[in-house]
């Protein structure tokens, strides 16, 4: 890392405004500012071969039309320098990107991306600048992402378009709407009271002239902030941006506001509208929201405006005195809800949310009966009085700063790089002028929170009397689930369809739609934007690929034998990550379907003489949490991994697996608690087994309808194989059916079985795995023996003897018709289907992941997408099961995709493919295969690839394979998957949709309600 900038430096008129040193993150702080057209940069430079670049932009929206979202969305469909229809997808199919994303915020629009290698990077920056601030948006663009009247064969009218789709999904997910409505209970009069992905029956009135008088108002050099991390040096990357932009700002943008004073009152300008009226009391809302058969409590929600954070201090402590009061089950707030009786389980809706100009915070529960809601409230305060007038517990302080400091310690990696998280304050700063400098979270601002805890006996107490007790911006929200929400959009929409034909003829609106499919049918040639070639990521015959080094030992068990000890060293900051998994596989498979419920509970109902509060607070004071996780397993058959399926004849199972993080300091205690939670959970409290039982039913109902690609995708794979059928029983809708059933049972009955399943699975034996760094070892080899032997853990046992077809008879609402068809209260749906493909370790089932990343990103794409109007559209290849899976998302036509997902397949097997046409495919599905991981992510995909006995060998060709693809190869395998199709034995299809789908009647096979 090298840095030759200095504060008070100009740079290719870029004024550097400051230069510092950020230890925490092993980062030099460089910020800079054009001195012409205003555009602001703020570089974390560091060692991180990941670079990431982040254009940022205020998008305040005084209505709900969704102009900012679909300003996203349309910006990314084709530029001066890359006049394609979608240079996003494009990237998608050929770049070896590590993150890819566009999103709209409720005031501002930010486009990340990020890539390990230096020439992808500076790609895609160049086609996002261009994209951003050169972008066609044509009509057709427009009429695509934002809405437009169709007519289908029957002459029915209706309105399609992505985002339209895509927000009528949003609106049919009540835990979404309910908590839109907690945030613009308390922000009146600002642009937190709109919606600005866009309310559907609101999205129609904004016109294409004011789509496009929305981007030349805010996307311009002087409101754009450009977060920048990585290794490449910063003179590089203004050189970059000097050469691509900076001269075309100055034609395009001549009125930019060239002067700081000028921009301080665009600031303003934009805080008078995100900042909102004064609340002097607090009020009472009340709303309905969606919701599918049978009756459902109110969901009641407690919210404060807590202030602004302009600066990373004020934040902090607001995260401390929020982790205090609801951080785990058993902090002050939650524990009281849980325990109050007023309701089902905790509002899914809790915490701090603190991305906007102000910081709200929201409890509360929900399944709540109609008469308690003030209850919930005067409970919420006393509970909060009592806190004030006798102080917190030093347990919920301890634990909450222990917690904290593990945070700030874990090296992250979620869904996207470590530096996403980083990108949030320094845009934050700079998006309401409080500066970028002071944003910065640090350690320092914990320490200091932690010695004012010390030292100041009342800080926090006074902090809570402020902040909640003598706030008047307080709000009670209830939220009422009713089919007539549903019913009265769906008659609104209908009455927004007539007005609309009003001022244009079905015959006028076909020309139209006739004019956008032959636009979004024009070939697109990719050969301007640039890609790399495979063969840049093979060195010396080898492929580039995340390789981890995995140790197996053996430990004594209590039995005389031995258990397996795998081993991951990684640089873990400190932190000890512990998986111990015992065969559920010992178990008669009757008892399968109860395991995600028992999992719900093993760590969540109390343990030795310790309550389910008590052992919470334990938990939370050594670890980082203990947890557990349901693996179900099928063994690779390749010629590689032979050897280990011999040596090792403890995988290819199936695994209930503790799961327990701490940082090593608290090895020991964090220990004891494990072997207490295993020894000691008896299921007495029946009152708390209840409670988790309706929460999990509560979480499935909740997640139904926004994952409804997910539970499509399972059913259609439920009778692949041993292991499809176990996921679809643990986690797809037979697991709804079964919740639904088990919560008829009387509690006796469950918790004799939940003691039946542990007794069994305990006795099965277990392995331990760990990841940690050399010192974390040291320490827990002086512990586990003893925890082994106390803990009672014996050699691992063989299986019960079962067959595949004792789980397909397990699947709840099975059925033969090929299309099983499941109904919600969702406006939109999801589809997926199934065909054969190849086997894990065979030549053809690489030329098969190959052919499904290319259907993904082109003609699936502009199909479903594009053309249908779905929000997603997703195949994949499941080669462990031998299958080609294919599912829509948010999607108007589901059956209609059905059809689709078959003709595109049939397509492609058509298709000639050039040399370049298949480098930029491989390009694209490699990148895949070379995303950094977290420390945590490396050990547990490490123990993932042992379980399955998949070997670096395996990984190593079929990446080699990948990278070496010929248009032979890939004509070859859309081929056979088309003629699999075609010929297979099986093509199962199941759709999610909503009760009045005019597809239903003539497509489906059996159809089944669901209460959601």
């Amino acid at each position: 890392m090298c840095n030759s900038l200095k504060k008070g430096d100009v740079y290719k008129s870029f004024e550097v405004l400051n230069v510092f040193d950020v230890p925490d993150y092993h980062s030099v702080a460089v910020h800079l500012r054009h001195l012409h057209n205003g555009l602001e940069i703020f570089h974390l430079l560091n060692d991180d071969s990941e670079n990431l670049f982040a254009f940022a932009f205020r998008t305040p929206n005084k209505t709900s039309n969704g102009a900012a979202h679909i300003i996203e969305h349309s910006v990314l469909c084709g530029s001066e320098k890359y006049p394609v229809k979608d240079p996003f997808v494009i990237l998608s199919n050929q770049s070896v990107k590590t993150y890819l994303n566009a999103m709209t915020y409720s005031d501002k629009t930010v486009y990340p991306a990020s890539s390990i290698a230096k020439a992808d990077y500076f790609n895609l920056f160049s086609v996002y600048g261009d994209a951003v601030f050169f972008p066609r948006l044509d009509k057709e663009i427009f009429m695509q992402e934002a809405y437009r009247l169709e007519v289908d064969e029957n002459d029915n009218p209706s309105i399609q378009g992505v985002v339209y789709n895509e927000m009528k999904g949003s609106y049919s997910s009540f835990e979404s709407v309910a908590f839109d409505y907690a945030i613009a209970s308390l922000l009146p009069g600002s642009v937190y009271e709109k919606d600005s992905g866009g309310n559907p029956l609101e999205i129609p009135s904004l016109s294409y002239e004011g789509f496009l008088a929305f981007h030349k108002k805010w996307y311009r050099p002087d409101n754009c902030f450009l977060f920048l991390y990585g290794n490449i040096p910063t003179e590089e990357q203004i050189d970059f941006i000097d050469k691509n932009f900076v001269s075309r700002f100055d034609s395009k943008f001549s009125d930019y506001a060239n002067t700081r004073e000028l921009q301080k009152k665009n600031i303003s300008d934009f805080v008078s509208l995100v900042k909102p009226a004064e609340i002097t009391q607090p009020v009472d809302c009340y709303y309905e929201g969606p919701s599918g058969e049978g009756e459902k409590g109110n969901t009641v929600l407690v919210n404060w405006d807590i202030g602004r954070s302009d600066n990373a201090l004020t934040l902090t402590e607001k995260v401390v005195l929020a982790s205090v009061l609801c951080n785990h089950d058993g902090s002050p707030l939650q524990r009281v809800l849980m325990e109050s009786g007023l309701g089902e389980d905790i509002a899914p809706q809790l915490g701090l949310f603190n991305s906007i100009y102000t910081s709200i915070i929201t409890v509360g529960l929900r399944g709540v009966k109609k008469g308690n809601e003030k209850k919930i409230e005067e409970l919420v305060l006393n509970t909060i009085k009592d806190l004030v007038q006798n102080g917190i517990s030093k347990k919920d302080i301890d634990s909450t700063l222990m917690g904290m400091e593990y945070s700030q310690r874990e090296i992250k990696r979620g869904h996207g790089p470590y530096s996403l998280s980083l990108m949030s304050r320094p845009i934050y700063g700079w998006l309401y002028g409080d500066g970028v400098e002071n944003q910065i979270k640090l350690r320092s601002h914990l320490q200091e929170i932690r010695l004012k805890i010390e030292n100041e006996p009342a800080y926090l107490k006074n902090l809570l009397n402020s902040l909640f007790l003598e706030n008047k911006k307080r709000s009670l929200v209830v939220v009422t689930p009713s089919k007539k929400y549903t019913k009265n959009r769906e008659k609104a929409e209908k009455e927004l369809i007539s007005q609309m034909l009003e001022s244009k003829s079905k015959e006028e609106i076909k020309s139209d739609c006739e004019k956008l499919h032959l636009y979004q049918q024009k070939e697109d040639s990719p050969a301007c934007l640039p890609h790399l070639k495979p063969a840049d990521f093979i060195i010396n015959g080898k492929p580039v690929m995340n390789r981890v080094a995995t140790v197996i030992e053996n430990l004594p068990s209590c039995d005389g034998g031995t258990i397996p000890f795998i081993k991951n060293i990684e640089n873990t900051n400190g932190i000890v990550y512990l998986d111990m998994g015992f065969p559920v596989d010992v178990l008669n498979p009757e008892l399968y379907p109860l395991l995600p419920l028992f999992s719900d509970c093993v760590t969540e109902c109390g343990w030795k003489n310790l309550s389910w509060a008590q052992a919470a607070d334990e938990t939370a004071l050594h670890t980082a949490g203990i947890g557990v996780n349901l693996l179900t397993m099928e063994q690779a058959q390749t010629e590689f991994s032979a050897d280990l399926r011999k040596k090792y004849d403890w995988i290819g199972r199936d695994w209930l697996v503790f799961r327990m993080s701490m940082i090593e300091e608290e090895s020991e205690n964090a220990m004891n608690l494990l072997h207490d939670c295993i020894t000691g959970v008896d299921f007495s409290d029946s009152k708390r087994i209840k409670d988790i039982l309706t929460e999990s039913e509560n979480v499935f109902d909740s997640s139904v309808i926004p994952d409804g690609h997910i539970f499509v995708s399972s059913r259609v794979c439920a009778h692949r194989s041993k292991k499809s059928a176990v996921d679809e029983i643990w986690n797809g809708l037979s697991q709804y059916f079964t919740v639904k059933k088990v919560m008829s049972w009387k509690t006796e009955e469950i918790i004799a079985r939940f003691k039946q399943i542990f007794a069994e699975v305990k006795a099965g034996g277990a392995f331990i795995h760990i990841t940690a760094e050399q010192s974390g070892f040291d320490r827990l080899n002086k512990i586990l023996p003893e925890f082994i032997n106390k803990t009672k853990i014996s050699r691992i046992k063989s299986a019960y003897q079962s067959s595949a077809e004792d789980f397909y008879n397990l699947i709840e609402e099975n059925s033969s018709e090929m299309t099983n068809v499941f109904l919600t209260s969702s406006q939109v749906g999801y589809a997926s289907q199934i065909i054969p493909a190849s086997l894990y370790g065979t030549k053809q089932s690489i030329s098969e992941e190959v052919c499904a990343h290319w259907l993904s990103n082109n003609l699936l794409w502009e199909k479903v997408r594009t053309i249908g109007g779905a929000y997603g559209v997703f195949c994949n290849t499941e080669s462990m099961i031998g299958s080609l899976i294919f599912s829509s998302y948010r999607d108007p036509s589901p059956f209609t995709s059905c059809n689709i997902f078959e003709e595109c397949l049939e397509k492609a097997s058509q298709m000639d493919f050039s040399e370049e046409e298949v480098e930029r495919a491989v390009m694209g599905c490699y990148s895949h295969f070379i995303q950094p991981q977290s420390p945590k992510g490396r050990g547990t995909s490490a123990l993932t690839r042992l379980l399955y006995a998949v070997t670096d060998e395996d990984r190593e060709q079929k990446i080699l394979g990948i990278l070496n693809m010929n248009p032979a190869e890939l004509k070859k395998g859309f081929k056979n998957l088309y003629e699999n199709c075609k010929n297979g034995d099986f093509k199962e299809k199941a759709v999610i949709c909503g009760e009045k789908s005019a597809e239903i009647n003539k497509n489906a096979g059996k159809v089944i309600t669901l209460g959601v």
